[in-house]
């Protein structure tokens, strides 16, 4: 499945809507928008992944990187609505509570 996002930037913190897969073909580009949306945000950013269906390590790694850098600039950041074997997914590598907050 394709990976779709949407970002919300009329709130503080940023809402990052991500639908679709997010592994190894696709990870970039979410990467590229949690840095843009890090750049954006006063305090910091919502990655809703309500939509998203698989993740894999390079989905997760991007999402670290995101958290990192929120953290090197002061932000929050976390992740939102993960559901089935995308939650079972960073439960088990032990990042959901990393990312959640």
């Amino acid at each position: 499945m394709a990976l779709t996002l949407s970002t919300t930037r009329d709130d503080d913190p940023v809402v990052i809507s991500v639908a679709g897969d997010v592994d190894l073909s696709t990870a970039a580009e979410l990467e590229g928008a949690l840095a843009t949306a890090v750049g954006d945000a006063a305090s910091g950013v919502v990655v809703d992944l309500a939509g998203v269906t698989f993740i894999d390590s390079a989905g997760i790694n991007a999402l670290l990187k995101g958290k990192r850098l929120a953290d090197e600039r002061g932000q929050r950041f976390s992740v939102a609505n993960p559901a089935g074997v995308v939650r079972d997914v960073l439960e088990l590598t032990g990042v959901l509570g990393h990312l959640s907050g």
